[in-house]
């Protein structure tokens, strides 16, 4: 018999959907599935196919808001360079004057790359990043140098995320889908749990107990494995709810 299998908890839908390709790969092989249970194999494999593409949606979701998260921070990097430097300009007799009007008529002379679309701006920063590169020892000087350096580098992220969205569109991973993951599994689940339904009852058939073995066999060790991780997981979750210190409760 093929062991029961809880695909529903601890079970993340990159998991889930791997666990039902990995079960997938498994009926496709057996001569029992073929003759006794094609139609739902059949379902199996379309609804893991839509399954496929909402999980690449909910990826490229998870970039846009990564995007969007370093073109702010990003702003506000050099918002917060622009600023610092007026601080300090504002008085003449300030010791770091000179070094901060230095680097002020390089960020003036650059432009404001935070009124500029996304990839004007990337170019943009980038140009600023390189001309600030001299004055370094400037910067540093002046206490600025690491909100230079994290602006720099939050440009830097900004345009890896959006060669990672274009790569994405490209490799035509992305297609609009008029559900969710969540949903998907709530298809998939009773699919999956009828194959094994169907295999279970052929089983029990003496004639057909051998036929079935090999594909017993590789279910339940599959089954295993994912058991083993879900076990892990809630004994990790347990042990830092036991660790939380009781004043962190209330």
């Amino acid at each position: 018999m093929i062991d029961n299998f809880s695909s529903k908890n601890f079970l993340r839908h990159p998991e889930f959907f791997q666990f039902m390709v990995s079960a997938r790969d498994i009926f496709s092989k057996s001569a029992v599935i073929k003759e006794n249970a094609m139609f739902l194999f059949n379902s199996l494999d379309d609804k893991l196919k839509l399954a496929e593409t909402l999980l690449a949606a909910e990826k490229r979701n998870d970039k846009l808001r990564e995007k969007n998260d370093a073109d702010e921070h990003r702003d506000n990097m050099h918002s917060k360079l622009f600023n610092y430097l007026k601080t300090i300009l504002y008085d003449r007799r300030d010791a770091r004057y000179e070094d901060a009007q230095a680097v002020m008529r390089i960020v003036r002379e650059t432009g404001n790359p935070t009124r500029l679309s996304e990839n004007l701006q990337s170019a943009m920063m980038t140009t600023l990043g390189n001309k600030l590169e001299p004055y370094r020892p400037q910067l540093e000087a002046i206490g600025a140098l690491q909100t230079v350096d994290d602006m720099i580098e939050a440009n830097r992220r900004f345009i890896e995320i959006e060669n990672e969205l274009r790569e994405m569109a490209t490799a035509k991973k992305l297609s609009e889908t008029p559900t969710s993951m969540g949903a998907a599994r709530k298809q998939i689940d009773p699919i999956y749990r009828s194959i094994v339904s169907t295999i279970n009852t052929i089983a029990q058939a003496p004639a057909k107990a051998d036929a079935c073995k090999e594909l017993i066999t590789e279910m339940n060790v599959l089954i295993a494995r994912y058991d083993a991780m879900v076990a892990a997981r809630k004994r990790e979750t347990k042990e830092k709810e036991t660790n939380v210190c009781p004043e962190c409760k209330q």
